[in-house]
């Protein structure tokens, strides 16, 4: 309903100066609106800077991450190369049987055989005899 159609009942005079006075209420509230609409737009345009300063600073940390990550599981390899030891008690098992092994056989030779304990040691009264060669037997 306009402010013309209220007021039939004052002149014409009357109406168009209402109706002059309702177009300039419009307009002003139109202009405080747009205001409204221009502040908050600018608002949100800083905003939406500082927010693409953000995501810009975060993405530059983020890819700073990254290859650091990348640096640290790049050389774990060597490392891990080094840190993996591998057991060696087979190893030690074979040369314990190995001078065992030599320490039975050697005193196997110095028993000559006979299964004596005494003998495989030597009694003191033997002495290495002297050939004519020179060389000792025993």
């Amino acid at each position: 309903m306009s402010v013309g159609t209220t007021m039939r009942w004052m002149g014409r005079s009357a109406r168009n100066r209402a109706e002059v006075v309702g177009h300039q209420m419009k307009d002003r509230a139109l202009e405080k609106r747009v205001e409204r609409a221009s502040d908050e737009a600018d608002r949100l345009r800083f905003e939406n800077e500082l927010l693409r300063d953000e995501v810009t600073e975060n993405r530059s940390e983020h890819s700073r991450i990254l290859e650091l990550l990348e640096k640290r599981f790049s050389a774990p390899q060597e490392i891990e190369v080094e840190v993996e030891k591998k057991s060696h008690k087979g190893r030690w098992l074979l040369f314990l049987m190995a001078l065992g092994g030599g320490a039975y056989a050697w005193m196997k030779n110095r028993s000559n055989g006979t299964g004596s304990t005494d003998e495989w040691a030597g009694h003191p009264g033997d002495t290495p005899t002297t050939t004519q060669s020179g060389t000792s037997t025993l």
